[in-house]
Formats: C-alpha cells, structure tokens, sequence
C-alpha cells in the first residue's frame, strides 16, 4: 500500500511539474497531420547531462460518434447510465515508447539523445534551433523525469485538446 500511495505521489509531483515551454503554432488541421515534440529533461543519473526526446504525434481527423450510428444509446455502448452528452467528439493520438533502459533510438517517429549540458543550457539550444529553422509545428516540453516522458507527452496531448474543444 505505502508502495503505491508513494508512486502515485511521485507521478502526480512529476505531472505537476512538466511544463509546456513552446506549444505548436499551427491552427487545428481537420485532416490527419503530424505535430512534433521534444521532450527535454535531466540524466536519470544526477549530474551526467540531459536527454532530448524528439518525436512526432500522428494524429487522426476530428471523430464524431453518435449513438445513433451505433444504434445504442452511449449508456448500453459505455455501460454507463450516467453518460448525459449526445455525441463525443475525440482525435486519436499515437506515439512510440521505451518500456526500460537507457537507450539510443532514432526512427521516423522518435529520435533519443544524450546531451553533456544541463537540462536549462538544452532548453536554450533547442529553443534557439526551432527559432533559427523556423519551425512552428513542434512542441518544447520540459519535464523534471525523463523516464516518464510519455507523461509529458500526455500533458501536450491535454493542452491541445482543452483549446481545441473548449
């Protein structure tokens, strides 16, 4: 039990610290597109450098289901008699992770680097690069864990679908 409340505790401090240095400037594309990210963040191993996560969310067209496609209400689709919205309106998101290790990967979508400078001295590089490349479509996230960078992708994710469905 102490073992769980301890991780859950650990996770929610993460979360709560990963911030969204630059978001993407690009408007919400209707058809399926590709936003890139780079997720920064220190060593696991203090003092050792900084880890740059690079990488691209595919992301699908706006969906909207009703139920009445279905020919269920969302409470028999959902099991859930409580579900009071008529239609859901959702993207689908996907992105590669690494299950453990400390690991160099570079594929089309996800690209690990190991950095000797500190977390604030990449934020800076990165920043100016994007800048000098003009690149708008890429997310900046800083987070405090690299191991948990899915989480901080979750956290871009969040950010972008509260301004678009807002």
């Amino acid at each position: 039990m102490f073992d769980d409340d301890f991780q859950r505790d650990f996770h929610r401090q993460v979360s709560e610290e990963i911030r969204i240095i630059q978001r993407p400037y690009v408007g919400i594309v209707s058809g399926y597109h590709e936003l890139g990210y780079r997720v920064l963040g220190p060593e696991v191993e203090e003092q050792a450098g900084s880890v740059q996560i690079s990488g691209k969310l595919l992301v699908s067209p706006k969906l909207v289901w009703t139920p009445a496609q279905a020919q269920k209400t969302f409470g028999e689709i959902f099991k859930d008699s409580e579900m009071m919205d008529s239609d859901l309106i959702g993207r689908v998101f996907a992105f590669p992770a690494v299950a453990a290790g400390n690991f160099n990967i570079e594929n089309e979508h996800l690209k690990i680097t190991h950095h000797e400078w500190s977390p604030e001295v990449l934020v800076e590089k990165v920043l100016n690069e994007l800048a000098r490349l003009e690149t708008t479509d890429t997310a900046v996230v800083r987070t405090p864990d690299i191991r948990f960078y899915p989480l901080a992708v979750q956290r871009f994710i969040h950010e972008i679908l509260k301004e678009e469905f807002s």
